[in-house]
């Protein structure tokens, strides 16, 4: 009976990650870049600058701009720059139209940004699968289920548990494969566990439409607004004399007595600014806290008074908001959020390893027909290293498109899945594996090189303002992706001389 069970776990967990190897791959790399969302997006718009300017001049600017320029909006919002972010913009609200002006580093407004869709995509493509709207949360939630329960049968069927975690045989390719396969699953066991639960909680009540619908008038939304509090609709009431000044320094001052890390104002709104009972929220940095629901405070906006605020969540929206900080780890410093990244890696290897070693057992036991074993194997190429190329595609086209092309963000976006697709088309149409694996492998290599070999001749002004205000973050970057491209040349080399595991 034991060795029956086991075997059936064995089987769940070899095909779980056989039909969903490919898809879990693309949705733990697009997390896995995504710890840096703010860093990337910065990088892939080189007009954003490290702003220095003490907070209260943004903010005193902020406000003037907006009472010269958006008297009679229904809503301003202030949205300063952080340390990871150097954006810094106001938008208003009139009626059902919303404005943007972003400003740079001298307080200048600047008239166009380029457009980009920067570190959000990866973002969006691994929540939704760029499918919002035709059920990508749902697949992707899917997806986060068969994980957990591979990890699960993957502990259970494995008898070694520690003594494998000392197991590494360098020397026999395939070996190795296995043996790496087996370590990195020790390794980002809890990392792994935490980022599908996670997962699959944040979306909890969307998977479990049924129920919020027979219990919630407007189902999921209705669900919301009964665990989550808002702050009740401002009544009508007279305008303000048009010299009255919003008493933002005081509620400012009020602030810097309880909230006294640097910088630590994310947002402020102001609700109907024309009228006398005017509210103003400010948001703190998410940076303080595990939850993503940042700490919030609200005052008078023409006395400066203290309002009540929200009422404290429920326990189920502040349990899903500590799952969602623990997803996105908005909290982490730089050098946690490094190893968050490099679990991720890790994470993304593990599933990569399993769905190889896969095909070359497959190969030593003629279990498979030909045909399946061919389009695993060069399905894994695609999948694997077409990915790689394709995200690093998405960069180059941002270095590479007209800053004035109509949709620009969208073609690289296009561009992406473009040569995601035209990998698959090689892989599946090159005379062996191991010659796509090396090919694909090197061009990837060479798109790094490339990118920074473009970054210092188009770039070099950029490059010398960033070396000027020690902006670390944008500059990283050349690096970062000179080391990427180096490991992929010597990967390459040695797909070239044994394929992926051969």
């Amino acid at each position: 009976m034991k060795a029956t069970f086991r075997k059936s776990m064995i089987w769940l967990h070899t095909y779980l990650g056989v039909f969903c190897g490919w898809l879990l791959f693309a949705i733990f790399v697009t997390g896995t870049l995504s710890y840096f969302t703010p860093e990337m997006t910065r990088y892939l718009m080189p007009e954003r600058h490290v702003i220095s300017l003490p907070q209260d001049t943004l903010i005193d600017h902020s406000f003037a701009f907006l009472k010269e320029n958006a008297s009679d909006a229904d809503e301003w919002r202030v949205h300063l720059p952080t340390d990871r972010n150097a954006h810094w913009y106001v938008q208003w609200r009139k009626d059902k139209s919303r404005k943007k002006v972003t400003f740079n580093a001298d307080t200048a407004a600047l008239e166009k940004e380029m457009e980009t869709k920067g570190g959000l995509f990866f973002r969006n493509f691994h929540y939704t699968l760029q499918l919002r709207g035709y059920g990508g949360r749902y697949i992707v939630g899917i997806a986060a289920m068969a994980m957990l329960l591979a990890i699960f049968t993957g502990i259970f069927t494995h008898r070694r548990f520690f003594r494998d975690f000392f197991t590494l045989r360098p020397h026999k390719l395939k070996k190795w494969l296995t043996d790496f396969h087996a370590l990195a699953g020790i390794l980002t066991l809890p990392f792994c566990i935490m980022i599908c639960v996670s997962g699959i909680f944040i979306y909890a009540i969307m998977y479990m439409p049924y129920a919020a619908n027979s219990h919630f008038e407007r189902g999921e939304k209705g669900v919301n607004k009964q665990i989550i509090p808002s702050l009740a609709l401002l009544p009508p009431a007279q305008k303000v004399q048009e010299q009255t000044q919003i008493q933002i320094s005081r509620i400012t001052s009020t602030l810097a007595k309880t909230w006294q890390e640097p910088n630590p104002i994310a947002k402020i709104t102001v609700e109907k600014p024309q009228f006398s009972n005017s509210r103003t929220i400010v948001e703190r940095s998410k940076a303080t806290t595990v939850s993503n629901r940042a700490e919030r405070a609200v005052f008078h906006s023409y006395t400066g008074d203290v309002l009540p605020g929200y009422e404290n969540e429920t326990v189920p929206a502040q349990i899903r908001r500590v799952l969602y900080g623990l997803h996105q780890a908005n909290y982490a410093p730089i050098g946690m959020r490094w190893l968050l990244f490099a679990l991720g890696v890790a994470g993304c290897a593990l599933i990569a390893t399993g769905n190889i070693i896969w095909v070359n057992q497959r190969k030593k036991s003629n279990k498979q027909s030909r045909l399946t074993l061919a389009l695993m194997e060069k399905g894994n190429v695609a999948a694997i290293m077409g990915l790689v190329l394709a995200c690093i595609s998405f960069f180059l086209a941002n270095k590479l498109l007209p800053e004035t092309m109509a949709m620009r963000s969208e073609w690289e976006i296009h561009s992406f899945f473009i040569v995601w697709l035209a990998s698959f088309h090689h892989a599946l149409y090159s005379g062996s594996a191991r010659r796509a694996w090396y090919q694909q492998t090197l061009l990837a290599s060479l798109f790094c090189f490339s990118l920074v070999m473009i970054e210092l001749s188009m770039y070099f002004s950029r490059i010398q303002h960033g070396v000027i205000t020690g902006d670390m973050t944008y500059l990283s970057f050349i690096p970062a992706f000179l080391v990427f491209g180096g490991l992929l040349l010597i990967l390459a080399r040695k797909f070239r001389r044994h394929g992926a595991g051969q």
